[in-house]
């Protein structure tokens, strides 16, 4: 499994990422980063990512096939 690091660095590729506030007053959360850098909050609301204020982690890799 992959180690995650939370860096302030913005996603510049489409995937699904960690996102945390900077001030951590909420829990962190999985978002999914699109073709033209916008994200979805928990409640609905679209934003793009070179506006949003937080740390990220990822891309997050998906699982590998177990074979069972």
């Amino acid at each position: 499994m992959a180690g995650y690091h939370w860096t302030q660095t913005k996603p510049s590729s489409a995937g699904w990422y960690w996102f945390r506030g900077l001030t951590h007053e909420a829990d962190f959360f999985i978002v999914q980063v699109d073709e033209v850098g916008q994200f979805q909050w928990p409640d609905g609301g679209f934003q793009e990512v070179t506006l949003a204020k937080g740390e990220w982690a990822g891309p997050i890799q998906l699982p590998e096939d177990g074979g069972e």
